[in-house]
């Protein structure tokens, strides 16, 4: 294959992965590192990718975060691991708080048990009513049509009266002050499921940490299992309290660190 229609395959898959290092490169098109080398120096040359440590990034990686559909489009097989990981911490007969997104998504599809699930997502609804031993219960409240939620002041009010054993959550963005989201409205009613949890998971790529977003869900202190897909670097683990468990899902666990 000649370079030119290689860069722009590269430039094709780097959209829909929004990241790619040398080995995906050399493992996606059959070249050798060195190969893999030269397009990664000529797409940077051109100014059409932000080089990395080992990769490319999209040039606006981390300054916006696609909308619910977009996110849907470039669902990956590191976000399938993940949503797989959050159903070993599902429990029969339990109350639980699912939030919208792709991830959380994902795991309704194969969430199949006698439990019960409080969400504001329409595609979670959807996803859970094929499930016969699942009871679910939608939040009232206008339909965001772009990311797909539902919104009101009753919502959140409902939410206060109730006690989750697990809340869900998914993040547009994470820094050392908590998790945030995109849509006010959707992180207020996120907010209140959170604090009304006896614990909290946290579904989210690595890539969260370098994503801007404006509306915090909850501090960091409160998520009590982070579930994520790759290891996070003793920077980012240490934001989180010692007692959270992070999991890379691949199917190790690992703790910061256990209570005595």
């Amino acid at each position: 294959m000649i370079q030119e229609k290689r860069i722009e395959l590269i430039k094709q898959l780097l959209e829909e992965r929004q990241e790619l290092t040398t080995k995906d490169i050399m493992d996606e098109f059959d070249v050798s590192q060195d190969t893999a080398r030269r397009d990664i120096v000529l797409l940077t040359e051109r100014g059409e990718v932000r080089r990395t440590h080992g990769g490319i990034l999209p040039l606006d990686f981390g300054r916006s975060v696609p909308n619910y559909q977009s996110r849907l489009g470039q669902f990956t097989k590191e976000k399938t691991r993940i949503a797989m990981e959050a159903l070993k911490y599902f429990k029969p007969h339990h109350v639980y708080f699912i939030g919208s997104s792709t991830i959380l998504l994902k795991t309704c599809q194969n969430l199949n048990m006698a439990l019960t699930v409080h969400t504001h997502s329409l595609d979670n609804c959807i996803a859970l009513s094929d499930h016969n031993k699942t009871t679910v219960k939608i939040s009232s409240g206008t339909l965001n049509h772009e990311n797909r939620y539902f919104y009101s002041n009753l919502a959140v009010k409902e939410l206060q009266n109730i006690v989750f054993d697990t809340a869900f959550i998914a993040a547009s963005g994470i820094d050392k002050n908590g998790v945030y989201l995109l849509d006010q409205g959707d992180a207020e009613i996120v907010g209140v499921a959170a604090q009304q949890a006896r614990k909290v998971v946290l579904v989210a790529e690595h890539q969260k940490f370098v994503n801007k977003s404006y509306y915090r869900i909850c501090p960091l202190d409160i998520i009590s299992t982070f579930i994520t897909d790759r290891e996070p670097t003793a920077e980012q683990r240490k934001m989180f309290s010692p007692h959270t468990q992070i999991i890379v899902a691949n199917g190790r666990s690992k703790k910061k660190s256990s209570k005595k």
